[in-house]
């Protein structure tokens, strides 16, 4: 069995693998080494993989691996997909798992992977196995803020879907322009992405995903472990 850990903007993510699957999977605010702890006195994994977005207590990282066989994932962590981003040290680790999860997927296809969250990303792995590169813009409650942040009459409306896509006053005007701005963000990359690789699957993660998958009008996967199974993957490569 493996542990993979997956700390983000928001959660600590937590699964074990058993055979390729995931048998188990909670999520933290924070992780705790009496976290990895239970996982082990219950599953007794045999090793494991963190990947972090966000900066992390060291003592934490050097309470794990004294217990445990933990590869900590970095741009220097060998990877089964090529990786033609400029500067991998400034990648971050959940896109580069999350690349490597949709090839494993998805072998020998073309992949665009929209991860929803604090942050949203849009990524490209082609049918060879190389990773293309990809955006970052801000996800919906970063756009919220910033315009009642960066505003001085703007509010911070309650985080919102409508189904018209006109606002008629200023709170649905702002709900709308940070929910349908970034559905039609998506569609809009989808299309340009449709123009250079085809065919084209397009895999939604991230805490968002299930509210933009049933809006979009093109064809998607939502795929909320993505970046677990991934990590899994990086895991098992630097094995053999």
């Amino acid at each position: 069995m493996y542990l993979t850990i997956d700390i983000g903007n928001s959660f600590a993510k937590l699964a074990i693998f058993h055979d390729g699957e995931i048998v188990y999977k909670e999520r933290h605010h924070k992780l705790l080494v009496g976290n990895v702890d239970k996982l082990y006195k219950k599953f007794l994994f045999s090793r494991a993989i963190l990947s972090s977005t966000r900066v992390i207590d060291k003592r934490i990282i050097t309470a794990i691996q004294r217990r445990y066989d933990m590869i900590i994932l970095d741009h220097n962590t060998a990877i089964p997909i090529k990786n033609l981003y400029r500067t991998p040290e400034t990648l971050g680790r959940d896109r580069l798992a999350a690349m490597v999860g949709a090839y494993v997927q998805y072998p020998k296809q073309n992949c665009v992977i929209i991860d929803l969250g604090t942050c949203n990303t849009f990524d490209l792995v082609d049918k060879n196995g190389t990773y293309q590169g990809g955006n970052i813009s801000p996800g919906v409650d970063m756009k919220l803020k910033a315009m009642n942040h960066f505003t001085s009459k703007l509010s911070l409306p309650v985080r919102q879907y409508n189904d018209d896509p006109i606002g008629k006053d200023t709170t649905s005007a702002l709900q709308n322009g940070a929910f349908w701005g970034t559905i039609f963000e998506i569609e809009s990359f989808i299309h340009c992405m449709n123009a250079l690789f085809t065919p084209l699957n397009v895999i939604l993660t991230g805490g968002d995903a299930e509210i933009f998958g049933s809006k979009l009008n093109s064809k998607i996967f939502v795929a909320p472990n993505i970046v677990l199974i991934g990590l899994h993957e990086i895991l098992k490569y630097n094995e053999e």
